[in-house]
C-alpha cells in the first residue's frame, strides 16, 4: 500500500535528518520503497510503499518517535493512496 505523508514540527531541518537517521534501519523493514524531503524548516514529506502497516505503524507509536514529537511539538498527518493507472 502507497502511503504519502507530512510531519510538521519546531525544529530545523537537521533535527529531522536526526530523526530519519534514528528510523532508517527500522523503514526498511517495513517498506519496499521510502522517500522523504524537506518542505522548509519545521515541514517535512514523505512517501512510501509501505509492505507491513503493522510494523509501519509501531513506528509512530515507538517511544523515540514519541520523545522527538514531544521535544519539537510535531504533528504528523498520513494517508494511503491506491494506484490509478
Amino acid at each position: 500500500m502507497n502511503f504519502v505523508g507530512t510531519t510538521t514540527y519546531e525544529g530545523t531541518k537537521k533535527d529531522a535528518d536526526e530523526l530519519y537517521s534514528m528510523f532508517k534501519d527500522d523503514l526498511a523493514k517495513c517498506t519496499s520503497s521510502f522517500e522523504w524531503a524537506h518542505i522548509r524548516e519545521g515541514k517535512m514529506i514523505f512517501i512510501a510503499n509501505v509492505t507491513d502497516e503493522e510494523k509501519f505503524y509501531a513506528l509512530f507509536e515507538d517511544q523515540r518517535s514519541k520523545d522527538w514529537n514531544a521535544k519539537f511539538n510535531a504533528k504528523d498527518e498520513a494517508w494511503k493512496l491506491e494506484k490509478i493507472m
